[in-house]
């Protein structure tokens, strides 16, 4: 396992939840631009809690978190969901594509809630399922589509407003032996050709092993290489720089 990066897009320090601590008790993570990390643990790990935590589903009771050096945690609900909705991507493992739409409709989705007209957002989606080979399929229903087809689908729209953070549940579970290798190295791919810091949560060994580094999670806790220092504070009164930066109008965080 690697040393996590010294200048991490990602960066949770000492998260707990919820207060009592009975599901995570001090959980660290780290991730740099370009990584594919995987975090590996049991059911019952905490996994599914700390994905919750780092896409903003979820409030953690202590700890902090940081993007690009940026205190999320300072911010308030609605500033910090705005922050999770245009840096951070999810991939969630049932893939969650909305029957009624069709393939390209489900990955302009993301697009369409932020404001962007209809024919911008549809041609955005289409050159996403192009690069996963799977723009055949635009016109189809979601709901006749097999599971392969429908991860990449989803991977698209976790990836057509292009996220700083990728968060990956379980994204080879179920899959055949080379639609899973694949899968990986997309995921690698798009962590090295795009930027992106990619997070994948998984309980399989196997899966983990694709990727650049493991971060072990049991009872709550990540391994003591996962964790790094937290950046520097910086004041609640959040400046011009750190509002465009995020895209936030300029005001008191707290």
């Amino acid at each position: 396992m690697s040393v996590p990066s010294d200048n991490p897009v990602l960066n949770a320090v000492g998260l707990v939840f919820p207060a009592d601590g009975s599901v995570l008790r001090g959980a660290h993570l780290a991730v740099g631009e370009r990584e594919a990390v995987a975090v590996l643990g049991d059911a019952g790990s905490g996994k599914s809690v700390l994905l919750a935590l780092l896409c903003g589903m979820l409030e953690p009771a202590k700890g902090s978190l940081w993007a690009s050096g940026r205190p999320l945690h300072v911010l308030p609900t609605d500033q910090r969901q705005t922050v999770f909705r245009r840096r951070f991507g999810v991939l969630p493992q049932d893939c969650r594509l909305l029957p009624e739409l069709t393939v390209a409709e489900n990955v302009a989705l993301p697009l369409r809630l932020a404001g962007m007209r209809s024919s911008q957002a549809i041609g955005r989606s289409r050159v996403w399922l192009e690069r996963f080979e799977i723009e055949d399929h635009a016109s189809s229903s979601a709901a006749d589509l097999p599971k392969p087809i429908l991860r990449r689908a989803a991977l698209a729209r976790a990836l057509v407003g292009d996220p700083t953070v990728l968060l990956a549940d379980e994204p080879l579970a179920d899959l055949s032996v080379p639609t899973a290798e694949s899968t990986a190295r997309i995921l690698r791919s798009i962590a090295a050709s795009h930027g992106t810091a990619v997070v994948v949560f998984t309980r399989e060994a196997m899966t983990a092993a694709y990727f650049d580094r493991t971060i072990k999670l049991a009872d709550g806790r990540t391994d003591t290489m996962a964790a790094t220092a937290p950046p520097a504070a910086v004041p609640l009164l959040a400046s011009s720089e750190q509002a465009a930066e995020f895209g936030l109008p300029l005001g008191r965080t707290r």
